[in-house]
Parts: C-alpha cells; sequence; structure tokens
C-alpha cells in the first residue's frame, strides 16, 4: 500500500503521516528530510552553487525507520534550522537533486507499503500511489504551529511569529511557481483543511478514505 501527503509548509502533512504510519504499521517517508539532509551536507562541507551536482555523487543519503542518515549518521534537530530549511527549498528547484530524491523514495516505495509526505509526492514522484491526499490550512495557522516546533527545539531562541509567516509565503511562492514539480493537488487527491481540525480529526478523516476503498 502507498499512501501520499502532499501539502505546504506548517500543514501538518508530516504529523499526520507519522500517525498514519504507526496506525497501519508501514513506513514513512517523510521526503522534505531527505532535502534537508542534502542541503546540510552543502552546508557543513561549505560547498559553493558550481559543485552541488558534483558533490551529490559523493552523498550517501539513507532512510531507516528513525529517520533520514546522512553517510550512515542519523540526522536529528542539525537539519530542522532556518538557514537548512531555506538552502534545503532552494535546492529543490534544481532538476539533478529532485531527481536524486525521487528516486530514493521510489527504491523505498517498490519494496515495502508506504506512506510518504512532500510537495509532488502524489503528483509526479508516486502518481499511481493507492490514496493520496493533499493537507492545507490557513497561513496564520501554519505559521502558528511553525513558531511552535521552532521554539520546541530552540527553547532560548527569540523567534517572531510575523517572520515566521513571511517566511511560509514566500516558501509557499516558490513551490507552486517553479518549473519543475510545482506544488498542486495531485489528481484524484482528497483535500483535508486542518485549519480547525486536531490531529485526531485529520486522521480519522484519512483513515475513513482508506478503510472506506479497501
Amino acid at each position: 500500500m502507498i499512501i501520499t501527503l502532499d501539502g505546504p509548509s506548517g500543514s501538518g502533512k508530516s504529523t499526520l503521516a507519522k500517525k498514519i504510519s504507526k496506525i497501519f504499521d508501514i513506513t514513512h517517508i517523510d521526503s522534505g528530510s531527505i532535502y534537508r539532509a542534502i542541503a546540510y551536507s552543502f552546508m557543513i562541507n561549505e560547498v559553493t552553487e558550481k559543485d552541488y551536482q558534483n558533490h551529490l555523487k559523493t552523498v550517501d543519503i539513507g532512510y531507516e525507520k528513525n529517520g533520514v542518515t546522512l553517510n550512515g549518521k542519523n540526522l536529528k534537530n542539525e537539519i530542522r534550522t532556518s538557514e537548512v530549511s531555506d538552502l534545503s527549498s532552494k535546492i529543490a528547484t534544481e532538476q539533478f537533486v529532485r531527481d536524486f530524491v525521487d528516486e530514493k523514495i521510489r527504491e523505498i516505495a517498490n519494496k515495502k507499503s508506504v506512506v510518504v509526505d512532500g510537495r509532488d509526492i502524489g503528483s509526479t514522484v508516486l502518481p499511481n500511489a493507492d490514496y493520496k491526499f493533499f493537507i492545507e490550512a490557513d497561513v496564520k495557522k501554519r505559521a502558528t504551529r511553525r513558531r511552535i516546533q521552532l521554539k520546541r527545539k530552540n527553547p532560548n531562541s527569540d523567534i517572531n511569529i510575523r517572520e515566521v509567516q513571511e517566511d511560509l509565503i514566500k516558501r509557499d511562492e516558490r513551490d507552486k511557481n517553479r518549473e519543475i514539480s510545482p506544488l498542486r493537488i495531485p489528481e484524484k487527491a482528497y483535500i483535508i483543511d486542518t485549519t480547525n481540525d486536531s490531529i485526531k480529526d485529520s486522521i480519522q478523516k484519512i483513515i475513513k478514505v482508506i478503510k472506506e476503498g479497501e
């Protein structure tokens, strides 16, 4: 079984995907973490933009139950900074980077049941998925969620909600207007608006769709 959850940053798709993976006992793939791992590798190795493609050939990205790995090391909070987030969004516009990530996801999905979240999974990466969902939410709500997430990882940081919201708007525009695999609602996808729903409410809606399709 292949389940895809697409949507903009902060919509709640990763949280929902994790819950779904546990309920159905299948592997969760956070596609964004793979892009972040690549961006993190570029940053720590001080790779210049012109050398991105050559450096990527030397990078060993893996995906295990506890998340993404870089050259065998499991990555956690180090790939959740605003700097990594910004760079990962930018490199995601590069075809060679997308090809690398897409192939990694398909490789895993060909071997086991998965739930994958991202921005173009149901539309481009796994268009023949059994169940497709598009997760959306009001940008103000998304900014609030992202700020809480960032504060949880960096309790002493001073995070301005307005700046977080502006960053999300910029990312939305970049994701929707990029030439390669832009963010869009996949064909035959179910739309789940999480603005006023609890995680439990959204999960129940997704499970209902899957159960009715079995």
